[in-house]
């Protein structure tokens, strides 16, 4: 279907799962808040998902991976120029170049490795294991790091940074019990994951909570830091010793995750072995002792077996004797105070023994005024003359402690339609409890978190003689509404409305409404008028599939327009930042970049729309380079 098609599109754009995936609420009702079926398994992450390693990538073992999966492409250095580069349509990208090696992230590059990218030919490289596709990534990152910054990066470490951090970087230093809270750990592999060197760069140069700036340090001094803080994540390199008789004694490097112990030599991993799951209540009061925690077992999609303990007064429940054979993924879980919780996942690897499991409760209330909608935007799809799809994606966040609830199966917020609208359809996030309401849709337990939760869903409205009034109740107070729709041949009025003026999007013109401080059970209306013009060069005896795939582009690009704004936004919010109201209505990535940390927030969106297809290579390569000539110019003055 056109409009399920059009879907698709838009949520990889905004981060979301398909929306074309889901069907017609009213025919698969989630169950109330707090059900939990005794049979259904929780969701097990795909092979395609993000993985964190169990034991720190190892380089030197991805380096002959790297040789026989990757190079025939990137070159044995990295640099893009494999045997085979020239045959592709598209450059390589090359990953051994410091300047592109710096803006990634290890779990960016996980991600393209386990799913490819088939719109610049890079097949997913399902054959390779998680293990296996962290140490090539762990290679990839070690092609951009000379021996000479790592030392130097080393040095500069153990004067500036071991104090508070330890010498592995563990948070352990002699200083750290001064501080008021921990020092990061960079061997935390889901921490360093999300890092990359220009994150990390920018923390050293500005300072970070109790860290003072470093800015007195030159730019490579600085960059030399990010390298060897990079190599922290990484296993250790064997260190031969020699014994007083002379054998050479090759100690093995790479400490256990967090999330495992090391066998002891020997022991096999299919041998018994302890699962310790620690519950901790995150609203920060003591826990409610007795209730029910179970460990599961599964292999594969099956679930093998279940064991329940009692959660003592410490939070720290013990299963004893648990089989350990590879493969098998472990989690636990927890009814508390009315809502169900579930841990990390782990799973057994063949030099792993005890298992260490992390579960994160709340206390429970019905008080939902630590609700709030930060962002509403919404955008329409116009494929047929007669209806109009409206389109919303809410950024919905949890201010408080405490998880909301309701009573008597009754959600927490409801999401009620506009008179006439028809056909329903809702992205459902696994995290909340959606239920079918007489007039739209609600949400069933929202618990705190430190990023907004996404909630897309999408309906039609009459569009007789190509226009329409919406009203759109607003279920919770709303800081900003941002709208986008094409300029040409489209018209949108309103009273709450204010024109955000037009910005212009490789070639097509879209303007840009928002609307501040909505209030709970305040009506948005507007009237949206007209159909986007074909462009120059495009007439109408083209065709009806012509205008079908302008609308289908036309609703994509601003879903990629949307997409870079909310990308910059949540970055500069999870930063401390705060924008006005009219600096939320730039989407457009370039206006976004105002700073140098702005400009490399908007190289990074400007990657991530480049890598998932939303650009084309010429205007990718002509915007990047704008902004890297600002970035320059920036920095000399």
């Amino acid at each position: 279907m056109k409009r399920n098609l059009l879907l698709s599109i838009l949520a990889p754009l905004l981060l979301l799962l398909v929306l074309a995936g889901c069907g017609s609420l009213s025919e698969d009702i989630t169950p109330p808040p707090g059900y939990e079926s005794p049979t259904a398994p929780p969701e097990i992450p795909a092979a395609e998902q993000l993985v964190f390693p169990v034991l720190p990538p190892d380089p030197a073992r991805g380096e002959p991976l790297f040789a026989e999966n990757c190079s025939t492409c990137h070159g044995s250095a990295g640099l893009g120029d494999g045997r085979d580069a020239s045959d592709l349509p598209n450059p390589v990208p090359a990953i051994g170049d410091i300047e592109l090696a710096r803006q990634a992230t290890p779990t960016d590059w996980y991600l393209i490795v386990a799913n490819g990218n088939i719109e610049r030919y890079m097949p997913p490289f399902a054959s390779l294991s998680v293990p296996q596709r962290w140490d090539v990534i762990a290679y990839a990152f070690s092609l951009s790091a000379s021996d000479e910054e790592l030392s130097r990066g080393q040095k500069l470490y153990a004067e500036q940074c071991a104090s508070c951090h330890g010498e592995r970087g563990k948070g352990d230093g002699p200083d750290a019990g001064e501080l008021s809270a921990s020092p990061v750990d960079f061997t935390d592999q889901a921490f360093m994951g999300y890092q990359s060197a220009t994150d990390l760069y920018l923390s050293i140069s500005g300072g970070m909570g109790e860290m003072h700036a470093f800015a007195d340090l030159g730019e490579e001094d600085r960059w030399a830091l990010t390298t060897f803080l990079r190599s922290l994540t990484f296993a250790v390199p064997e260190v031969d010793t020699v014994s007083e008789e002379g054998e050479s004694d090759a100690t093995p490097g790479g400490a256990a995750s967090p999330e495992g112990t090391p066998l002891p030599v020997g022991m096999s991993s299919e041998a018994p072995a302890y699962v310790f799951v620690q519950v901790v209540n995150g609203s920060g009061g003591d826990l409610s002792t007795g209730a029910e925690v179970t460990l599961h077992g599964y292999d594969g999609m099956e679930e093998i077996f279940t064991r329940i303990g009692a959660l003592p007064e410490d939070g720290l429940v013990v299963f004893e004797e648990i089989p350990m054979p590879e493969g098998r993924v472990f989690l636990a879980t927890i009814e508390y105070d009315q809502v169900v919780y579930g841990s990390n996942f782990v799973q057994a690897a063949a030099d792993i023994g005890d298992v260490n499991l992390d579960l994160m409760v709340f206390d429970s209330t019905t008080d939902s005024t630590g609700l709030v909608i930060e962002r509403l935007h919404i955008f329409f799809d116009f494929v047929t003359p007669d209806s109009v799809q409206v389109i919303e994606l809410v950024l919905l966040s949890n201010t408080g402690e405490q998880t909301v609830i309701a009573l008597d199966d009754q959600p927490v917020i409801e999401f009620e339609l506009p008179e006439g609208a028809l056909n329903l359809e809702v992205d459902e996030n696994i995290q909340l409890g959606y239920m079918q309401t007489a007039a739209g849709f609600g949400v069933g337990s929202i618990r705190p978190a430190a990023e907004p939760y996404e909630i897309t869903f999408a309906f039609e409205m009459p569009y007789d003689k190509k226009k329409a009034d919406i009203s759109l109740p607003i279920p919770l107070d709303t800081v900003a509404a941002i709208m986008i729709a094409p300029e040409d041949g489209v018209k949108i009025k309103g009273d709450q409305l204010r024109d955000g003026g037009s910005r212009d999007f490789q070639g097509v013109l879209y303007r840009t409404y928002h609307s501040d401080s909505l209030k709970a059970g305040e009506t948005f209306s507007f009237t949206l008028s007209g159909l986007p013009r074909l462009p120059s060069g495009m007439t109408s005896s083209s065709g009806t599939d012509n205008m079908t795939n302008l609308m289908i582009g036309l609703g994509a690009l601003g879903a990629a327009l949307i997409g870079a704004g909310i990308y910059v936004w949540r970055r500069n919010r999870s930063e401390g930042g705060e924008w006005d109201d009219a600096e939320a209505a730039e989407v457009e990535i370039l206006a976004l970049a105002e700073t140098p940390e702005e400009l490399m927030d908007a190289i990074i969106a400007l990657d991530e729309l480049y890598q998932a297809g939303e650009l084309p290579e010429a205007a990718y390569l002509e915007r990047r380079e704008e902004l890297k000539a600002r970035l320059k110019e920036m920095a000399r003055s």
